[in-house]
């Protein structure tokens, strides 16, 4: 229908335009002392009414020590966009988990599925422009695929960098990021 191509249109532009933002280092970023861990809790609570209806389990495995200067409402948006597409990714029954590692230099995020999994090139382009590694969801079904490659943006953006890993094609995938201390 028009309205729905009219959203989905709107939200291309804004999405083109934080990523165009966040690529050309203009990307205003609010940095205050932030818990990692509540940011964490906080996405895997509003997601639990879609992990519950899924049947997906979804783990809290944070380490303790969590906090790091960062701007909390991008950083809420790269966790809640890496949990989504790894809830969209599990089958029925999956599990997702999601652990905390740091030391002096830098905290990471791992994002880990029993989800669809990535090939080798699929991991080295899965944070492209565009880029989607189910050619079955359309621009209707699904985003303006350009989710990943905002959370690389804002991840950059912050100093750090991002990683995809999967052993293969139904063995899960495993998302990461690290952020400098």
């Amino acid at each position: 229908n028009l309205y729905g191509q009219t959203r989905h249109l709107i939200r291309l532009v804004s999405d083109l335009r934080e990523l165009s933002l966040a690529e050309s280092g203009h990307l205003p970023l609010e940095k205050i002392p932030t818990d990692i861990q509540q940011i964490i809790t906080d996405s895997l609570q509003a997601l639990e009414p879609l992990s519950a209806e899924k049947n997906v389990q979804m783990e809290n495995e944070a380490g303790a020590r969590s906090e790091v200067s960062v701007d909390p409402f991008r950083i809420r948006q790269v966790i809640f966009n890496l949990l989504s597409n790894a809830l969209r990714h599990t089958p029925e029954g999956g599990k997702i988990s999601i652990k905390t590692l740091s030391d002096e230099k830098e905290i990471t995020v791992l994002i880990q599925d029993t989800g669809d999994g990535l090939s080798p090139e699929e991991a080295v382009s899965v944070f492209n422009r565009f880029y989607r590694a189910d050619r079955s969801r359309s621009r209707e079904t699904g985003g303006t695929g350009l989710g990943l490659s905002i959370v690389k943006a804002i991840i950059e953006a912050h100093g750090g960098h991002v990683k995809a890993q999967s052993d293969g094609k139904s063995l899960g995938s495993t998302f990461s990021f690290s952020i400098p201390l």
